[in-house]
């Protein structure tokens, strides 16, 4: 894993050769279970990688990131994680908000996912 101090959020999956990074800002701020959660849908990622799965960017022009195929697979290791940790579906919902999705595609992904949305 790597650990950088940049603006970017969050933590992500090296195109280079399936690494970890991870903002070491956000690894320090960042809420707990936010940061487990992440952790688990990266680490599919990681596996995708190794299967020889695309899982970046190139996707998107196929698919947009709320229904790409790995992200769904991704999202539904992490949303049966967060069931098993006891979160309701408008916490979790509060934890599909990141900075990259509008509301409208928030809901879309909570709907792929099984995730009631409230509000």
């Amino acid at each position: 894993m790597e650990f950088l101090r940049s603006r970017s959020d969050y933590i992500w999956v090296s195109d280079e050769d399936g690494h970890l990074i991870a903002n070491a800002n956000y690894l320090r701020d960042g809420e707990t279970r936010a940061i487990y959660l992440d952790l688990i849908h990266e680490l599919v990622h990681v596996k995708q990688f190794r299967d020889g799965r695309e899982i970046l960017l190139r996707i998107g022009k196929r698919f947009e990131y709320v229904d790409r195929p790995t992200e769904l697979e991704a999202y539904k290791h992490t949303i049966k994680e967060a069931r098993r940790l006891g979160m309701t579906d408008e916490e979790i919902v509060d934890y599909l908000r990141v900075t990259w999705l509008d509301e409208e595609e928030v809901r879309r992904l909570a709907r792929n996912l099984g995730v009631k949305v409230s509000r």
